[in-house]
């Protein structure tokens, strides 16, 4: 992971406000449900899309930088977003099981989904293993580590002031 002092971390934290500022919720609505993402998650982004954060007398739009960086790393990693499409149609086919649907359904979604992000993220990485979980952990520890020393920098400026 890069560690970042706190003056770079402000920096870059400054730099993605600026790259986001100007971006529209409605664009990325228009990219989730393409790409097959369920209304109800969407909807549940755009309350997180409205977060600021008042940062050394600078307002940081958190949320959507967050929201974008979501895209931006499933974007790079398609097979993940397609194993989780995948999972999602298992959770709802099994829902329309008679009687015992309802009540599965919530697992069968989990379950299926999460195997199938981790079989996509495999793919993903070029070398399909017998452990697809492994390559999954793996893409999103560097999905979010540049969040984390980012954040975690800011925090380090802010505690030592």
């Amino acid at each position: 992971m890069q560690v970042l002092t706190r003056e770079q971390g402000m920096f870059e934290l400054t730099l993605l406000n600026a790259e986001h500022a100007r971006e529209q919720f409605d664009d990325i609505l228009v990219e989730g449900l393409a790409l097959g993402i369920p209304a109800e998650i969407m909807t549940r982004l755009e309350s997180l899309w409205t977060v600021t954060k008042a940062i050394a007398g600078e307002m940081i739009a958190i949320g959507k930088i967050l929201v974008t960086q979501i895209f931006a790393f499933l974007r790079a990693h398609p097979g993940i977003a397609v194993g989780l499409l995948l999972g999602a149609a298992v959770g709802v086919l099994t829902a329309a099981v008679p009687f015992i649907g309802p009540l599965l359904a919530p697992i069968a979604a989990s379950a299926s989904m999460i195997a199938g992000a981790a079989i996509g993220a495999t793919f993903d990485a070029g070398t399909p293993s017998s452990d697809p979980l492994v390559a999954m952990i793996q893409l999103a520890k560097a999905f979010f580590e540049f969040l984390q020393s980012i954040f975690q920098a800011v925090r380090d400026y802010y505690l030592a002031n």
